[in-house]
């Protein structure tokens, strides 16, 4: 078993100005947008706009609603990790069916990336004591990581298991990518804190922290153990839902 990674504690301070950087980029980017759009046709006789012209608006304003967009699931984001336990669904989760549908949510994303996911789903898996929303965000967040990690392809192992000396519904997601440093992996669920470049819908750093909220906030536990250039594997533990 992996050795857990917990992340340290930050101050109101660190929180508030990493949302601050993670914000301010595509603010400044709907400052310029806008304001191209105000300079350039402020003073235009709109009888007659060109073809030209009104590809430029509407080029303009899906630059605008993207970076919306982004601010948008940035602070959707920070709500889910403090979450408290008792806003989380009541409802479990079959984890193997969760694990097919982010599969293939993302089926089209990994061949793109030249990703193959490989599933080792054990049959008997009892429900887990999870809402099958927040298990799904779960997956998607390390689905997306493994992904991002091989920028060259390679393969992604989905492995279920039943661990009943602990009473869990135990995942493994193991990716052949390019590893976490040593000192990085002690960093990787804080908030913001994030190994890919930053900049217009990039990493913003949080998906692992959110991994980490809802998977803690039922009960349940998340660690990493990775090499550089040899993959990373994310083990998560979610209880059984308790018997009726």
């Amino acid at each position: 078993m992996p050795p857990k990674n917990r992340p340290a504690p930050l101050s109101s301070f660190d929180v508030l100005s990493g949302l601050a950087q993670e914000l301010d980029a595509p603010l400044q980017s709907l400052v310029k947008s806008s304001q191209k759009i105000v300079d350039d046709y402020k003073s235009r006789d709109f009888e007659y706009i060109s073809y030209k012209d009104f590809k430029n608006i509407i080029a303009t304003l899906e630059q605008i609603n993207r970076q919306l967009k982004r601010c948008r699931l940035t602070t959707e984001r920070m709500l889910h990790l403090s979450v408290p336990k008792e806003r989380l669904s009541s409802q479990p989760s079959p984890v193997n069916e969760v694990i097919n549908e982010v599969a293939g949510l993302l089926d089209q994303q990994m061949e793109a990336a030249k990703v193959k996911v490989i599933l080792h789903l054990r049959k008997d898996l009892p429900l887990a004591g999870i809402g099958k929303v927040e298990c799904h965000q779960v997956l998607y967040n390390v689905f997306i990581n493994a992904i991002q990690a091989m920028p060259a392809g390679g393969k992604i192992k989905v492995r279920t298991d039943l661990d009943k000396s602990l009473n869990m519904v135990t995942i493994d997601v193991e990716d052949e990518g390019v590893g976490i440093t040593p000192e990085h992996l002690s960093k990787i669920f804080e908030p913001f804190f994030t190994t890919k470049e930053r900049g217009v819908e990039k990493s913003a750093g949080l998906g692992l922290s959110i991994v980490y909220a809802v998977v803690h906030a039922i009960g349940g536990d998340v660690h990493i153990q990775s090499s550089l250039r040899k993959g990373t594997l994310v083990h998560i533990d979610l209880p059984i839902r308790p018997a009726a």
